[in-house]
């Protein structure tokens, strides 16, 4: 019988596939749920699954995370994701099996009977993904102003601040840039294994948090002695979301 374990940070989403695989696939085994990265390793650490259901953007982290601690992991997986993004390529390259939210019924069995076939190969094929992820850190946002386009690499932002329906972005070079859109729309589209919205005005970047300090409820210490603003009702996520990066 095949074990299978759900890490995904919906509710509505881990159950929809609890019933789904319950009623189309009974001689599946479904060992537990986790709804994040860390309650995830601790999911697989504990009960060994054959495979794992694994969603790509959590609250605290990215499938992704997980992956990196499981080196040479001994289950297979189907990511499964509610983004039509860049990881799905990454993802189609190196053979992996994902379903796309709302999961379709015959693609989950296909999945399924996939993962029966315990195909070999699956270390070397994981490997190769994170290693194509891993380049994403050249990634590029292009930015449109009333001067033209604009294309800033992620790993060079160090926070985005809003004002009204304009959001402006800063740089480690010292450069800025005011762009017509709405911080909402950056915080939909940014990874957020690297970038936080820690108030309704700012987002920051990981890799660029030197220190949190607790004066006035909460402020991010950036480059510059700047300080970013956290909600305090943000405040234990933005902590949890930092330790996960190994900071």
């Amino acid at each position: 019988m095949l074990s299978i374990a759900i890490i995904d940070d919906e509710a509505h989403a881990r159950e929809a596939l609890r019933a789904m695989l319950t009623e189309l696939c009974p001689d599946v085994r479904i060992l537990g749920e986790a709804n994040g990265v860390a309650s995830g390793m601790r999911l697989i650490e504990e009960m060994r699954p054959d495979a794992i259901f694994l969603d790509i953007k959590m609250n605290d982290g990215t499938g992704f995370d997980l992956l990196k601690h499981f080196p040479n992991p001994a289950f297979s997986l189907v990511f499964t994701t509610a983004y039509d993004e860049y990881a799905l390529d990454a993802i189609k390259c190196n053979a992996l099996d994902y379903l796309v939210k709302a999961i379709n019924p015959d693609e989950l069995v296909a999945a399924v009977d996939k993962l029966r076939e315990k195909e070999q190969g699956i270390n070397q094929r994981l490997l190769s993904l994170m290693a194509s992820l891993n380049n994403k850190e050249e990634e590029k946002i292009a930015l449109s102003s009333s001067e033209g386009w604009s294309f800033w690499k992620l790993k060079d932002i160090f926070r985005l601040e809003s004002s009204s329906n304009m959001t402006t972005f800063y740089n480690a070079s010292g450069n800025k840039l005011m762009v017509s859109r709405t911080l909402k729309e950056f915080e939909n589209i940014l990874p957020n294994d690297r970038f936080f919205r820690t108030h309704q005005s700012h987002i920051v970047n990981r890799r660029y948090v030197s220190q949190v300090l607790r004066e006035d409820g909460g402020y991010a210490l950036l480059p510059g002695d700047t300080k970013i603003p956290i909600s305090r009702r943000k405040l234990n996520d933005f902590l949890e979301w930092l330790r996960e990066g190994g900071l």
